[in-house]
């Protein structure tokens, strides 16, 4: 093991980190992770989890945004079936954004190839959503993906 030494001179050192909220609006973003199935934690879907890193040259760059798919299998509501839809709308979207599939290909059948997503570009708007710290109760932000941009003219 080892032991690892601590700077107590940091005064900040037992204050929980606060990260920055990237505002909303249009922003160009690195997949960072290699995109993978798998379980949700909540049911009985799958998801897929993305890690967008903002690359615009301001003070944003460098932000983590988190957005996740989740693949409805076998859907069995009108709500199962219409979430699925959206989710599988937003893949696609992503995927062309990305520059992985073009809108031809994808909707001539052919599948979206999840290991070729690292490291590629793709614009998208942000929107920010309130949410409870679930260790604290105290009310955040954070950004979320709104829609990825996928069109030449950003529409």
């Amino acid at each position: 093991m080892g032991l690892v030494e601590i700077d107590t001179s940091n005064e900040d050192l037992f204050k929980p980190y606060e990260f920055k909220v990237l505002p909303k609006g249009k922003h160009r973003f690195e997949v960072a992770n290699d995109l993978v199935v798998e379980p949700a934690k909540s049911s009985d879907n799958n998801v897929i989890k993305v890690e967008l890193r903002c690359q615009d040259e301001d003070e944003n760059k460098g932000s983590v945004v988190f957005d996740t798919f989740v693949l409805i299998e076998n859907p069995q509501t009108e709500k199962h079936r219409k979430s699925r839809q959206i989710n599988q709308g937003r893949l696609a979207q992503f995927a062309v954004a990305c520059g992985v599939r073009t809108k031809e290909e994808i909707e001539s059948g052919k599948g979206i190839p999840l290991d070729e997503f690292k490291g590629k570009i793709c614009d998208a708007i942000t929107r920010i959503v309130p949410y409870k710290d679930p260790n604290t109760g105290e009310a955040k932000q954070s950004a979320k993906i709104a829609r990825y941009l996928f069109e030449p003219e950003g529409n």
